[in-house]
């Protein structure tokens, strides 16, 4: 045998050797199943040839009755395609057969490769022999677990031969299509250790892995869903790691902030609640924790984010090419999911700060079976408050208190079921003077019943309760009052999952809301205030939708889906008529229809494509390319760039329609020298429909005949982002450009149902110019140096470029809608941060973080108001909130 090898070695040679054509020798006397060893032996009995082989190369290899009557040459061809054994004809008589050593060579570097680099290799053979043919592709699936939680781990990098990638689900899973054979399979993680599977492939099968948390290293790899290859359209997972180490605003580690700094992302101001996305509205965004929507993500008014991210443990924002299992929103979905407690021992950690502190643990309720995982956060002082310099007159005498809580209890049915409870409240107390006091609170509550069916299928039932309330009150007696809203939405929720060579996702949705559009009460006997209640607005929201993601011709990834959406607006209620041939005001009203409880006034129907789709150019390049519609059946009725207390949530009716966005993404994407750099740039174009604005002068609280004073219209968005980041080395950053535009049309039919005339303007979000800068520098293992840069274009607004008076009364006449901008914003945070040893093994953990934000201390304006200059008319003033350097110190812990 070993003289035999060494002949097929030295015959390979094509120095010497040139090849011939066969002969035709046609099968004739074969049975199914027979080896093809066993038909070459035959051949040779009955033909002047000889075959030169290794007897397991051809093992895996048979012959059935198809194949009778052909030659010879054309049933080794259609056997050994895309495999890596070869064969060819010479001296007239002697077929030889090798191995092509190209794979075996890339094999052995690639472990050459793990051993230089002091990687563990583990061997492990998948599959079954008897099925195993070279050249055939295999389906491999598994979970990966964090070895001291034993937690599915999400956003996991597995990545078999350098080329073929994948990343864990949010439930740990993942499904990658490899060519059978040897193959060398990476799993890692930011803060794990890597494993290396050097896998023997012969058949599809399962291989389930369990990380170990690694310490940091100073030549930190940032490898996640987050690697710019490997995500869709799109797509960013946001890591509570760097959140952490990022510069704050008093302390205060914040999602939201994070979130704004990401490209095609702004804000429009300092304490602004909510963020724009892609030139979108701030209630065009769906937030989620744990499966349940969140309306207010703030808390102060925008000064802090509303989620403690010490209980979060994913974070995953969609800006296009949304999955179809989101609806409801035009812009992006933020998906937040809260840790769940380890099932082994007891964990904890902390925070103080010199505003709020926090507090985190979880653990085992029964070993290996069920957990629990708890936080709390609240505040303790507005002393803080008192210290900044700002023109904004009334900040040093505000007052601000909040809180925010979360519990998880995770319960393991049995191998196959797992049971789910989720719970988050927030509370916020705000006021701006010693009267006038704002308040706003979220709840969420779900459970979800997980279940494994098959090795591929899998189910989720889940229910949960949305509450969010907010509103104003004063308590001067003459004119005491409390004004509020409020939204109830429980939901039901059934979703499937397939994990094959299609990767399919259905289910089905609903959501029931109730509206408190307004209620005004007098708090006092001697208040003057009158008592309004606007009652309650009821509706449904119901979808269907089916997705689809699989590989074709291997270098494309094709996600395409399809969500039916359901809406329907029920009684009680009432709906006004307006006179035909006469803009819709209200002395035109003619009539009403009164609908009772459970009647329904108004229905919609929507059918929402998804499409992603990625060309993999090699291994360092894609191209990507995303399309989905949209439709938002809720409005926020508000006449300001961005949320307040007493903006209003209104659901479609007769004449509000739902909003409809139609978003394009194409992008380019690369990896540069050795995945230490990456680098994109992707364009998009948005319409949206039925975009309300508000019609000058216009009247938005307690009006029950909002549709008199809003009006629909167009929006269209549009832009360029560019990003490049160092993933690798001490040294680790992103720069981003983008460009964007921002624009609305409303141009009824009437004078009155225009806005600018009917020409286009921007939105109160437009930022045409964005740049951001964020680094971390690794002074040494503990000690890091972190920073943010932002700049934008300042937003829209409309001045007042003249003035007369008209019998002793000054009036005042505004520019186009739009047409000037406040001026440009930026700012400089810096922060320094101080961990705690990497012993693996510790009592406690603890961190420092001492930061600057705005550290040049520039007096950005928030907005420009006006102020009768005694006259009769209004000079300006710049609004800044927050004026100057800001330091703070942040001690956290964990245990």
């Amino acid at each position: 045998m070993k003289k035999l090898l060494l002949f097929c070695v030295l015959v390979a040679s094509p120095a010497w050797i040139f090849a011939q054509d066969m002969p035709s020798m046609p099968l004739t006397d074969i049975k199914d199943g027979q080896p093809l060893a066993e038909v070459l032996v035959e051949l040779e009995k009955s033909y002047p040839v000889r075959f030169f082989f290794a007897s397991e190369w051809l093992e895996p290899y048979t012959v059935d009755s198809q194949f009778k009557g052909m030659p010879i040459k054309s049933v080794l061809d259609e056997l050994l395609r895309g495999s890596d054994i070869r064969y060819s004809y010479r001296f007239g008589y002697a077929v030889i057969f090798i191995r092509d050593p190209q794979r075996a060579l890339e094999h052995e570097a690639r472990l050459k490769t793990a051993i230089a680099k002091k990687k563990t290799i583990e061997s492990r053979e998948l599959g079954d022999r008897r099925k195993y043919k070279p050249g055939n592709r295999a389906t491999i699936t598994g979970n990966v677990k964090d070895e001291s939680t034993r937690h599915p781990m999400a956003g996991v990098t597995v990545l078999v031969n350098d080329v073929e990638t994948t990343a864990t689900d949010e439930k740990g899973n993942y499904t990658i299509n490899v060519l059978a054979g040897e193959n060398i399979i990476h799993f890692k993680s930011v803060n794990f250790r890597e494993r290396v599977v050097d896998a023997r492939i012969y058949s599809s099968a399962t291989l389930d892995i369990i990380l170990e948390e690694a310490p940091t290293i100073l030549d930190e790899v940032l490898i996640s869903e987050q690697a710019v290859l490997n995500r869709r359209i799109s797509q960013t997972s946001l890591r509570i790691t760097d959140m952490k180490r990022a510069p704050t605003f008093l302390g205060e580690v914040d999602l939201i902030k994070q979130v704004q700094n990401q490209p095609g992302v702004t804000t429009v101001g300092e304490v602004a609640q909510g963020f724009n996305v892609r030139g979108g509205g701030v209630d065009q965004n769906l937030v989620l924790y744990d499966g349940v929507p969140v309306f207010n993500t703030s808390h102060a008014l925008g000064f802090f984010t509303a989620f403690n991210a010490d209980a979060v443990s994913q974070v995953s924002f969609y800006k296009g090419g949304i999955p179809a299992e989101f609806g409801g929103r035009v812009s992006s979905v933020l998906d937040i999911k809260s840790k769940e407690g380890p099932l082994d021992k007891w964990h904890g950690g902390g925070g103080i700060g010199i505003l709020s502190s926090y507090l985190t643990a979880g653990g085992p309720v029964k070993r290996d079976t069920s957990s629990i995982m708890a936080s709390v956060r609240s505040s303790y002082s507005d002393w803080v408050l008192k210290t900044i310099k700002s023109n904004y007159q009334d900040i040093q005498s505000a007052s601000v208190s909040f809180y925010d809580a979360s519990l998880k209890y995770t319960h393991k049915v049995n191998n196959k079921s797992k049971l789910t409870l989720s719970g988050y409240t927030s509370y916020d107390r705000f006021s701006l003077t010693n009267d006038t006091l704002y308040t706003s609170r979220n709840i969420a509550a779900s459970i979800h019943y997980d279940r494994t069916f098959t090795e591929k299928l899998f189910g989720t039932l889940s229910v949960s309760f949305g509450k969010y309330t907010y509103g104003t009150s004063d308590d001067d007696p003459t004119q005491a009052y409390d004004l509020s809203y409020g939204i109830t939405y429980p939901s039901v929720k059934l979703d499937f999952n397939y994990e094959g060579e299609h990767k399919l996702s259905f289910g089905v949705h609903h959501t029931w809301y109730d509206f408190v559009p307004g209620r005004l009460e007098a708090t006092q006997s001697e208040s003057i205030v009158k008592n309004i209640d606007m009652g309650h607005e009821r509706s449904s929201e119901s979808a269907l939708y089916f997705s689809d993601a699989f590989y074709w011709r291997e270098k494309f990834l094709l996600e395409a889906g399809l969500r039916a959406s359901f809406f329907n607006r029920v009684g009680e209620g009432v709906t006004y008529h307006y006179a035909e041939g006469q803009p819709r005001l209200r002395q035109n009203i003619t009539d009403s229809t009164v609908y009772k409880g459970g009647e329904s006034m108004k229905t919609y129907f929507g059918l929402e494509p998804r499409v992603s789709l990625r060309y993999t150019l090699d291994a360092f390049a894609s191209i990507k390319l995303g399309y989905n519609r949209m439709y938002q059946y809720m409005h926020l009725i508000s006449n300001t760039a961005a949320v307040t207390p007493v903006d209003i949530w209104q659901s479609s009716n007769t004449y509000f329609k739902p909003q409809i966005a139609d978003q394009v993404s194409l992008g380019y994407y690369r990896a540069i020298n050795e995945n230490m750099y990456e680098a994109y740039v992707e364009g998009f174009y948005k319409v949206t429909q039925n975009v309300l604005d508000f019609r000058d002068g216009a009247s938005l609280i307690l009006n029950k005949n909002l549709e008199t004073t809003l009006l629909p219209g167009d929006a269209e968005a549009y832009g360029v982002e560019v990003s490049s980041s160092k993933i690798k080395g001490r040294l680790l950053g992103s720069l981003s450009y983008t460009y964007s535009r921002s624009w609305r049309k409303v141009d009824g039919a009437w004078e009155e149902e225009k806005i600018n005339d009917g020409n286009r303007y921007p939105s109160n979000y437009d930022q045409p110019h964005v740049v951001q800068l964020n680094w971390r520098y690794g002074l040494s293992r503990r000690i890091f140096f972190s920073g943010t840069f932002v700049y934008h274009t300042g937003r829209p607004m409309s001045l007042p470029i003249s003035g007369y008076i008209v019998d002793g009364v000054p009036v005042i006449t505004f520019s186009d809608r739009n047409k000037y901008r406040i001026p440009d914003y930026h700012r400089l945070d810096l922060a320094l941060i101080i961990e705690g040893t990497h012993k693996r093994k510790k009592i406690l953990d603890g961190t420092w973080v001492i930061s600057f934000y705005n550290a040049y201390g520039r007096k950005n304006a928030y907005a420009v108001f006006f102020q009768d200059n005694g006259k009769g008319f209004y000079n300006p003033y710049k609004l800044s909130v927050v004026g100057t350097i800001v330091p703070s110190v942040t001690y956290s812990f964990k245990f």
